[in-house]
This record gives structure tokens, C-alpha cells and sequence, in this order.
């Protein structure tokens, strides 16, 4: 337990909220200084992070009547569209964030033991970028062949849509390249499911980006502060909770193996970073063969070089998770 360490957590979303659930189940002192960004409108929960999040708040009703998503289907590249059972759920950010509200006054910690910025990373810290594309949020009237139950992943020549229904009647459609309308004009799988443009809800950064370094001995960059994960092909949200959890764990675990537990906290981020890369890459490299498909394409295998040369000193999997504690697994 953590009775008396004092922890202040700067920032917001889902990050935040699970580091504040795990530290203050330990008993420590939690301190909030919020600092808000602008929220995602739907974002979709496969059933590990469904578990994840269940397992954290330990509450089974925690997302009770969230629409849920019963196929994927894909037209890609110059393939057919391929028809996928699915398990997943969708829900705006913010109606998520009010389901993990712990009660709490804001309150920055006088002398903390630990900081952990989730939010925004240190102003010294480095972000390293690969790519430069943003996704633009539009929310749309499902026309009456749409299947609300399967959400749409496309490739066009000029970007990528993905349509993610919210009720029988409304999605939210992603789209990244052209402009949205541009997009739906060369779509022959998402357009047949919209009906009609409802509002706009901006844009935001949809390539994947590391902040370096990702940590220090009292300090961790969690969420949105360390990772940023294309929405067409990563979970972003069940990544911020396991990064939540790992940074929890060491700091309930930290003497007097700290700078070992610090590299393995870089080392399970970058390698989370690096699958989703490769994933990427794989999309990227067959969405399409235009300019803007293969710059993006390019960015990945830069990000996957970046990677490559980082200082790796240690192997990972000196330590593991059991729960939410981590253990030491090789000798000293």
C-alpha cells in the first residue's frame, strides 16, 4: 500500500482517470491538475479493453447499454469487401469519461513523490511524429440499407473512411487524405450507408507519434502524453489503460529496482508502438498506390527505423504484470 505518497496526476481522459482508480485503491495521495483537450466523439472498445476497464473499476455494470458492434466489414485496396463477425462497442469519450468519474476537487500536489502527465508530455521532451495526417469526425444519418450493427472500413484513392454507428440511426464517419466530401464521391462501400451530413466535429491527429523520454525517476508520461495511435488500426484507449496500469505498478514496486523498472516501462511502450507501426504499415502499403498512400506508407517504415535504433540495454521481459502488480522474473 501507499499510505502518505502523495501522486499528482496532470491532465485528463482515460489515462487519468484508471491512474487515479489504481492509485488511490493503493492508498496513496492523488492530486488533479486538469488540463482538458479536445474529446474524441466515438471511439470503439474491443472486449480486452472492455475487460480491462471492468477489471480496474471492478464494477460489471460499468458499460451497460453501449451500443454495440456486431461486424467489421473492409474494402480494401482493389479487393472485394470482406464481411467480419465483431465484438466491440462504441461510445463518445466523453460519455466514457463521466462512467469513469472518480470524485475528486481538483488540486495540485505540493511536493510530489510522483507526477504522471497524461494529457500533454514535459515541455522538454521530444515528439517524435510519423506522419502528418489528421482524421476529420463527421456525424452522419445512416440511410435505410445501413446496418447499424457493422461499422465500415474503406480505402479510396485519395484516404480512408470508417463509419462507426452510435444508435439505429447516426454514425460518426472518420475520414483521412481529402476532404470528407471528396471521399464519400470516390466511395463504393461507406457512402451506401449514409443518408445525409449531420454536423462536424473537427479533426485530430490520426499518426501514430512517441514522446521521448517517456519517463524519468518521478515522473511518467501515460496516455495521450506518451502514444498517439491511428484510429483505423490500433486500440488507443485500451493502450492508455495498459499504459496506466504499468506505470501504477512501478510506482507501488520502485525501490530499489527503479531504473530497471523505468526501462522496462520505455521498452513495453515502444514495442506496443512498434506491433501498431507494423500493423499500420500493412494497411498503409495496400490502401492505395497514390502519392498521399505511399508518403504515409513511408512514414511508418520511418517510424519502424526510428524504433531500430533506439538504446535497448535490457531484454524485455524482466519483469511481468500479475494484476496489477509487476514481478520480477529473471535473476538479479
Amino acid at each position: 500500500m501507499l499510505e502518505r505518497l502523495a501522486v499528482e496526476i496532470r491532465g485528463t481522459g482515460v489515462a487519468a482517470s484508471c491512474c487515479q482508480q489504481l492509485l488511490t485503491a493503493a492508498g496513496a495521495s492523488v492530486y488533479l491538475d486538469l488540463s482538458h483537450r479536445p474529446r474524441v466523439p466515438a471511439v470503439m472498445l474491443s472486449p480486452a479493453t472492455q475487460t480491462l476497464l471492468t477489471d480496474v473499476w471492478r464494477r460489471t455494470d460499468l458499460l451497460d447499454g453501449l451500443w454495440q458492434i456486431r461486424r467489421r466489414i473492409v474494402a480494401w485496396g482493389d479487393a472485394a469487401p470482406v464481411d467480419l463477425p465483431h465484438r466491440a462497442i462504441v461510445v463518445s469519450e466523453t460519455e466514457l469519461l463521466s462512467r469513469l468519474q472518480n470524485p475528486s476537487d481538483p488540486n495540485p500536489a505540493p511536493q510530489p513523490a510522483w507526477t504522471i502527465h497524461t494529457s500533454r508530455a514535459l515541455e522538454t521532451s521530444t515528439l517524435h511524429a510519423f506522419g502528418n495526417r489528421t482524421a476529420a469526425a463527421t456525424e452522419v444519418r445512416l440511410s435505410s440499407r445501413a446496418d447499424a450493427a457493422a461499422c465500415l472500413v474503406e480505402s479510396v484513392p485519395s484516404g480512408w473512411l470508417f463509419l462507426l454507428p452510435v444508435n439505429s440511426q447516426t454514425a460518426w464517419l472518420l475520414t483521412a487524405g481529402a476532404a470528407t466530401e471528396a471521399l464519400l464521391s470516390e466511395s463504393r462501400l461507406v457512402a451506401q450507408s449514409v443518408d445525409a451530413v449531420v454536423s462536424t466535429g473537427g479533426s485530430f491527429p490520426s499518426h501514430p507519434r512517441i514522446t521521448d523520454p517517456l519517463c524519468g525517476p518521478n515522473w511518467f508520461a501515460c496516455g495521450s502524453a506518451a502514444l498517439g495511435f491511428d484510429p483505423l488500426c490500433g486500440d488507443g484507449t485500451g493502450h492508455a489503460i495498459r499504459e496506466a496500469i504499468l506505470a501504477c505498478a512501478i510506482i507501488r514496486a520502485s525501490s530499489p529496482n527503479l531504473d530497471d523498472l523505468l526501462w522496462e516501462y520505455r521498452l513495453r511502450l515502444r514495442a506496443g508502438l512498434q506491433r501498431h507501426l507494423e500493423q499500420c504499415l500493412q494497411f498503409y502499403s495496400t490502401g492505395g498506390s497514390t502519392d498521399w498512400w505511399q508518403t504515409e506508407a513511408q512514414s511508418l517504415r520511418d517510424g519502424l527505423d526510428w524504433l531500430s535504433r533506439q538504446p535497448a540495454p535490457r531484454p524485455l521481459g524482466r519483469f511481468r504484470l500479475s494484476g496489477f502488480d509487476l514481478q520480477r522474473v529473471d535473476a538479479a
